[in-house]
């Protein structure tokens, strides 16, 4: 071991104690050199017990999107014109039917078809809306519809002019006039009045009557076809309905057929073309039946008798079947 050069020359004495005391310093300083340092702290395990991990497998696939609940469609309040029933008028008598909106006929085809006519009473000149009643007095005629029209439920009201009344029975009204000529009385129910003047043009020929083959259009669609209890065309989707009908003049809120209306029929599931083909035999009566145009939403056939010309409207509902309008004038 080298001396360290500056001890030499301190006392013995004093060498002695430094000796002990270097050796020991060594000692000391080894012993730090080689002694571990104390490493980081560890981290507290966690218990898992404790606070357990769930574990989720992912899908795979895409999840279905989840439907939206549906929304309730809030129900708004159906605006829409009434519509009134289309009932067929009385088939002996051309008229235009007074109804309220959405009225039936309280009868199976014709509320007027127990009209109650006075015994004995015939067509004049084959019109079947103007009769004669032969060898029979107006006061009689008038006797007998007083009492016997309440008791088929008709309701039977008098007209300012003589001998004049207004009937009415499921919706539907006509005027009834009852006119003596000479010995003989005659009476009209349809939708005009009837006096002495309007009598003798009807005579001379100047007004010209509806003849009896019009009203066999009818007749024959009621005996080929079965036709509901509620015969009208609320049933139906007629193409334009303000062609066949308008408000009342004296009563706004109904409405009436437009003038000219004669008869009308519904047959149901019946195309129009097949409804002319049965009509056939009866058209034959008539000196020509030609087609004429539409109207309507239908064809419109021209129907010739003498003096007469009335027409055949067939109208297809949107609903099926057919609307068949038989008119005394051209309508337009």
């Amino acid at each position: 071991m080298t001396t360290i050069p500056a001890l030499k020359q301190l006392p013995a004495p004093i060498r002695l104690l430094i000796r002990p005391m270097l050796i020991a310093a060594i000692g000391l300083h080894a012993l730090l050199l080689f002694t571990p340092l104390p490493s980081e702290q560890k981290p507290k395990k966690t218990d898992d017990k404790e606070n357990p991990v769930k574990i989720t497998q992912l899908p795979t696939a895409k999840p279905a999107a989840k439907a939206r609940p549906k929304l309730a469609k809030p129900s708004l309040p159906k605006i829409s014109r009434p519509k009134p029933a289309i009932a067929p008028p009385v088939q002996k008598t051309p008229a235009t039917s007074q109804r309220t909106a959405g009225a039936t006929s309280s009868d199976a085809k014709n509320p007027f078809a127990d009209f109650p006519h006075y015994p004995g009473a015939t067509p004049f000149q084959n019109l079947e809306n103007l009769r004669v009643a032969d060898s029979a007095s107006p006061a009689s005629v008038v006797a007998h519809f007083r009492k016997a029209l309440p008791v088929q439920k008709f309701t039977l009201s008098d007209e300012p002019e003589q001998n004049t009344f207004k009937v009415s029975k499921g919706g539907v009204s006509y005027y009834l006039s009852v006119v003596e000529d000479g010995s003989q009385t005659f009476y009209l129910l349809g939708p005009d009045k009837l006096d002495k003047d309007k009598l003798a043009k009807i005579k001379k020929g100047d007004v010209v009557g509806i003849p009896k083959e019009l009203g066999d259009i009818a007749k024959e669609l009621d005996a080929t076809y079965s036709t509901s209890s509620d015969n009208s065309a609320t049933s139906f989707d007629l193409p334009d309905p303000d062609a066949f009908l308008e408000p009342d003049k004296d009563n706004p809120s109904n409405q009436v057929y437009v003038d000219g209306i004669f008869e009308t029929r519904v047959i149901e599931g019946q195309p129009a073309a097949q409804v002319y083909q049965t009509l056939q035999s009866v058209l034959k009566k008539f000196e020509s039946a030609t087609e004429s145009g539409s109207y309507g939403g239908g064809s419109l056939y021209e129907l010739k008798k003498g003096k007469f010309t009335g027409y055949l409207n067939l109208v297809p509902g949107k609903a099926g079947g057919t609307v068949a309008v038989i008119w005394t004038k051209k309508p337009n």
